[in-house]
């Protein structure tokens, strides 16, 4: 009996996790990986976009093509969203690598510099 009722309460609440609840939860994904791009939140986003991709095919399975043609248009805009944010991401990692390219290159010129530089006069007599 406690096994059919932790079933019922399981499929209850899958049946609650509507494509558009995932898609509010992919733009709210969206904006944590833009504010704070990482690993963690990309493969989050990433397995939200899988998620609503399936749910997708579900309504069309089940003949709700209005549905689906909404949502698609939608995980479109989302997926565009997330490759801005992606391409923004690599322009500030690129930034970072050229920066730090710059401040080695400084260094080593200065380095040379000093090694060049004649030394002074020995006060030795």
């Amino acid at each position: 009996m406690k096994k059919i009722f932790v079933l019922a309460i399981g499929l209850a609440l899958a049946g609650c996790d509507s494509p558009e609840r995932t898609a509010d939860t992919l733009e709210k994904q969206i904006s944590a990986y833009r504010a704070a791009p990482g690993a963690a939140q990309q493969q989050a986003v990433e397995n939200s976009f899988a998620k609503l991709d399936a749910q997708i095919a579900g309504l069309r399975e089940k003949g709700n093509a209005d549905a689906a043609r909404q949502l698609t248009t939608r995980e479109a805009t989302l997926r565009a969203e997330y490759s801005a944010a992606k391409v923004a991401n690599t322009i500030q990692d690129a930034k970072a690598a050229i920066q730090g390219i710059g401040e080695v290159l400084k260094e080593t010129g200065k380095n040379i510099q000093d090694a060049f530089r004649t030394p002074p006069p020995s006060t030795d007599e």
